[in-house]
């Protein structure tokens, strides 16, 4: 397997259940910009022209302890297994990812009578789920990508999953419509990097150290290179292509609430001819686990579970919607003191998530709690500290402190995740400058984008509702 390639190592790697980086959300930073496209990164009379992260990615060090899983297998075809499914699970769980990773991220102030922004980045996002039952899942979590994306997830068949990673390329704009009221935009390019997904509805495998017996109703998706071998070539954003919009809005009243609306990454890929589609229902027994002489017994399942994968596949193209998503939040501030209620719900699955963020603002030093609760049922607690000028800003937090402080706890000691489990941890940080000449106030301008070239120009927004309004005679 080659790993050369760093960027796709943090997508296929990171893991970390999904989450948005909420406590970054109202705070006007380039990230928040970015995410949320009708918010303001610059301060008139403070900040420079130019924004960016000058290509230090904002990274999500989050991680999926995978544990001995090789080890796990061995034991597995070494001791015998069986275990059968019919339909749903009786006790159904879902582990969930999505890691967002900003490589390139480029903002400017545009025209300042309507606080104009645009800005440009590159994202490279990977999106995970995986169902399956908490009273018979084992946790087999691989540690290579071809492994990862393969069959046998967990418990060999008795999973619902589905895995795609992908380029974002993105041009935003923003703009007040009025003086309270402020829109935004996000039009992206994607290009699919790997796309797996598995749906048993029958299962039942029966392993010894030389034979496999399986009895199986299935369908799945694939597009991965051959051997899931990724280099550099076949990593770059020019295949696989889609799109996606994402369109929000703020609004600010007169007592100074704050409401913040996005619909987020509405969006599809179309996985190319390279791809691979199937559906079967096999019954067969006594499939011999064959291989070269000292090759590992976890390779000789994969090599037999992938013979009997080809001989019921075909290549087709298909068309995938990457995870879309509606965002509202309500916030307003008390002194040092900002609260901000957060509601995501995901649009093609059931996932949903509230959380509050709990800010205290000192100078140029923020800290943040956020207590959050999905409909996974899960509870988490994140933290974050920040210090932000209006020319600079550095952040470093986690979306989930309970889970981080187990793994980190786990990792001094030198243990393992164990078999029927995993750990999880988060840990993300960002930082960006504005360079250039400063954005100031027409009363106070030394020189700003847009101001004394001799006209007057109205709102893009404006000139796109102005269809509406009944013209002047």
């Amino acid at each position: 397997m080659k790993k050369g390639l760093v960027v796709l190592f943090l997508v296929v790697s990171t893991l970390n259940a999904t989450a948005q980086q909420y406590a970054l959300f109202n705070t006007k930073t380039l990230f928040d910009s970015f995410e949320n496209p009708a918010q303001k990164s610059f301060v008139l009379d403070s900040s420079r022209q130019f924004a960016s992260n000058f290509l230090i990615p904002y990274l999500d060090l989050s991680s999926l302890s995978p544990g001995n899983s090789n080890v796990a297998i061995r034991n597995l075809i070494r001791q015998g297994y069986t275990e059968s499914r019919i339909g749903a699970f009786a006790n159904p769980k879902t582990m969930r990812e999505d890691v967002n990773v900003y490589i390139a991220a480029i903002r400017l102030f545009k025209y300042h009578k309507y606080h104009s922004e645009m800005g440009f980045s590159w994202q490279i996002r990977s999106e995970t789920q995986v169902d399956y039952d908490a009273d018979i899942s084992k946790g087999l979590f691989y540690e290579t990508f071809q492994k990862f994306a393969s069959i046998p997830r967990i418990n060999i068949f008795n999973n619902n999953s589905k895995m795609q990673a992908y380029h974002q390329i993105s041009f935003t704009y923003r703009e007040n419509y009025t003086k309270r009221w402020a829109l935004g935009a996000k039009v992206s390019l994607l290009s699919g990097i790997g796309y797996m997904q598995f749906d048993a509805s029958r299962s039942s495998a029966s392993v010894n150290s030389a034979t496999l017996d399986v009895d199986m109703a299935a369908k799945f998706r694939l597009n991965y290179p051959e051997g899931g071998e990724f280099n550099f070539k076949n990593s770059l954003p020019y295949k696989n292509l889609g799109a996606a919009i994402t369109i929000g809005t703020t609004y600010t009243t007169k007592s100074g609430v704050f409401m913040m609306a996005n619909i987020k990454d509405l969006g599809f890929i179309r996985w190319g001819k390279n791809s691979y589609t199937g559906a079967f229902d096999v019954t067969q027994s006594n499939i011999p686990l064959v291989g070269n002489p000292g090759e590992q017994e976890e390779d000789k399942l994969q090599r037999a579970l992938d013979n009997l994968a080809k001989g019921n596949t075909e290549q087709k193209r298909f068309i995938a919607p990457i995870n879309s998503r509606a965002d509202f939040l309500i916030s307003k501030t008390f002194g040092a003191y900002t609260p901000n209620l957060i509601i995501s719900k995901h649009f093609f699955n059931k996932y949903g998530e509230a959380a509050l963020v709990n800010t205290i603002k000192s100078g140029t030093f923020s800290f943040s709690a956020i207590p959050s609760y999905n409909t996974d049922k899960n509870f988490r607690l994140g933290i974050q500290g920040m210090i932000q000028t209006p020319n600079f800003e550095m952040f470093l937090g986690t979306n989930d402190l309970i889970e981080t402080y187990y793994a980190g706890k786990d990792i001094i000691k030198g243990n393992e995740a164990v078999e029927t489990g995993y750990h999880r941890g988060s840990i993300y940080l960002g930082m960006a400058f504005k360079i250039g000449y400063i954005v100031e106030h027409p009363m106070n301008m030394s020189w700003m984008p847009g101001v004394g070239d001799g006209q007057e120009r109205q709102s893009f927004f404006g000139r796109i509702f102005g269809i509406f309004k009944k013209k002047q005679r």
